[in-house]
């Protein structure tokens, strides 16, 4: 017998105590080896499959009373199919290219409250499948006593992706599962690129940056930083590296800028997003990686002062450039010394921009990996706060 899992919720622990095939994988629980019988009578093996986002210890209780099946039409011992559970049989992909072909719906009309945890969910559709089959033959049973340990083991996050598997999106979130980004500034816009970013299943997530995390930094950053934090003068990376290791295995930090003698520690990224406010620093990283191959976004902001009506005016830029479109780049990459931004970058707190340039930015990354579509292939993207307003341009090719 395999090792049994651990960490379990406790109703699965029980689910494996019994003898059922368990397994968890990408936020999804499967049981195999479940016999049922097909449309020609015979007994074959079928998986049920089921969200999940369990408690080590704790017996949750499951989102709702539906499951998927994978296997062909199970049918009762006749062999007419079992309208009874089957809600549909449509063929769709969940995860690493795992297919199921059936919908159960079920609700024992005993029991109004069902399910309660996961052991009553998945016992309850095991028996139903199990009984038919044993019809046909006396010994078929789920429980074969043999445990999977969870393929999970080498996720990058330190629990599962509920969010996903409840969405029923695995599949198409595995279109981020890059090897190693990396995020060069991790100002304001850059850390909320890291919020983000840190909620994908990326391998490895790099932040490049030697300023310290002072309390200005505080007001245009994810979270609430403490003043005792503040008083210990942290490097941006290291601050934001202790916070998002609490859920993604990968962050690394580099409390150190890139220049020339360094830059080419970009190479070993599959994607990058530069987020500095220095021109000179921008036109270096952004023309090693486009030198280099390597896909990228850049993102920039302008916020300025109107004194005829005390309020600000502002724009927030997201602009792509890849190995087939960069034509664009030397146009809108303002790469001379930053002069005008002073009074954005010492006192005006903006928050909300940084936020909204960050989500822009991480939405035209996933449209690149293929996780939302993308109509127009916008390589420029500008947001104008006075307008409410976001215009595109330079539409070219992705890879």
């Amino acid at each position: 017998m395999s090792p049994k899992p651990t960490g379990l919720d406790s109703s699965v622990q029980q689910l494996v105590d019994e003898g059922y095939e368990v397994e968890i994988l990408h936020s999804f629980l499967l049981i195999h080896s479940v016999p049922y019988v097909t449309p020609e009578r015979e007994i074959k093996l079928g998986t049920l499959v089921c969200a999940y986002s369990g408690t080590p210890g704790v017996a949750g209780r499951p989102n709702d009373h539906t499951v998927w099946f994978a296997g062909a039409t199970p049918c009762k011992a006749s062999g007419e199919p079992l309208t009874e559970v089957i809600n549909n049989s449509n063929e769709c992909v969940l995860f690493d290219q795992f297919k199921v072909n059936h919908y159960f719906s079920n609700k024992p009309t005993s029991n109004p409250t069902f399910p309660n945890t996961y052991h009553e969910k998945i016992s309850h559709y095991a028996e139903v499948l199990a009984a038919q089959a044993r019809v046909i033959d006396c010994d078929a049973d789920p429980k074969t006593g043999k445990a999977f340990p969870s393929r999970d083991v080498d996720s990058v996050f330190r629990y599962g992706d509920s969010a996903s598997s409840r969405a029923g999106i695995t599949a198409i979130a595995q279109k981020l599962q890059l090897a190693k980004i990396a995020i060069v500034g991790a100002g304001g816009t850059g850390s909320y690129i890291l919020d983000l970013v840190a909620k994908t299943p990326v391998r490895e997530i790099h932040l490049f940056d030697e300023d310290e995390f002072k309390r200005h930094n505080a007001f245009r950053a994810p979270g609430a930083a403490t003043l005792e934090m503040l008083e210990t003068r942290p490097a941006k990376v290291d601050y934001l590296q202790g916070i998002y290791a609490n859920m993604h295995k990968g962050v690394v930090a580099h409390p150190y800028h890139l220049t020339s003698t360094n830059i080419g520690e970009l190479e070993q990224f599959n994607f990058v997003f530069v987020c500095v406010d220095d021109g000179p620093a921008r036109g270096l990283i952004c023309g090693h990686l486009r030198h280099a191959g390597i896909p990228f976004i850049d993102v920039g902001m302008a916020i300025n002062k109107q004194e005829e009506t005390s309020s600000l005016r502002g724009t927030c830029r997201v602009t792509l450039g890849t190995v087939q479109k960069n034509d664009h780049l030397d146009r809108l990459l303002d790469i001379e010394p930053d002069q005008g931004d002073a009074l954005y970058r010492s006192n005006i707190q903006v928050a909300d921009m940084n936020a909204l340039n960050a989500a822009l930015a991480v939405i035209r990354w996933k449209q690149h990996c293929g996780f939302y579509s993308d109509q127009e292939l916008a390589h420029n993207q500008t947001f104008t706060v006075a307008l409410q307003s976001l215009a595109r341009s330079e539409f070219g090719a992705t890879e």
